[in-house]
């Protein structure tokens, strides 16, 4: 059995978790990369190494060699460690028909969300370990997107006022302001030109 794991608090980078990603014309799957304190990136690292060590010894890879194993990890232009979850759109049932995949999202509290979340939210990520082994220098895990959990969300695609350099100011605000429907079917006078 595959070895299922929840990622500590961390913060969303680019998720494509209700329309798949694409790479140079191909379809990638549904996506979220995860970018996590130092203590929780070390400690998440070293599960993986530990999950990497034992698919090395499992029946299935017996005899081949392992050089440069890849974690579902990459380091970023700072240096940090960036985890990537994928999965695939869509699966083949026992019965061959083919289903479209969908990634369960939930809020803070456990309430599934409907739509996307945006780079920036703050989420956990439930994924499956996948060892996997093509060549001795294309192996080592998949991360399995499973579910993700949305601790702070910040809307898909969005821009706040401070990504243009914009302050908090006196005035106007959207929040406070009631909106009054007007019904599509109301008569309007004709204006006579």
């Amino acid at each position: 059995m595959r070895t299922q794991i929840i990622t500590p608090k961390g913060t969303a980078q680019y998720p494509k978790l209700r329309s798949p990603e694409f790479f140079d014309g191909a379809e990638v799957g549904y996506t979220i990369q995860m970018a996590f304190n130092k203590e929780d990136t070390e400690k998440l690292l070293a599960k993986l190494e530990e999950e990497l060590e034992a698919a090395k010894n499992a029946s299935e890879f017996k005899g081949k060699k392992w050089t440069n194993a890849r974690l579902g990890s990459r380091e970023d232009k700072n240096g940090d460690i960036v985890f990537k979850f994928k999965t695939k759109t869509s699966y083949t049932s026992k019965t061959g028909e083919v289903k479209q995949r969908t990634i369960p999202i939930f809020d803070a509290k456990g309430n599934p969300i409907k739509g996307d979340i945006g780079h920036g939210s703050v989420c956990r990520v439930r994924f499956t370990v996948s060892p996997y082994h093509k060549s001795a220098v294309n192996c080592g895990l998949t991360l399995y997107l499973d579910a993700v959990q949305c601790i702070e969300y910040k809307e898909p695609g969005g821009f706040n006022a401070s990504a243009f350099g914009f302050d908090k100011e006196e005035g106007y605000d959207v929040t406070k302001t009631e909106c009054i429907p007007v019904p599509f079917d109301a008569e309007e006078e004709e204006a006579e030109f």
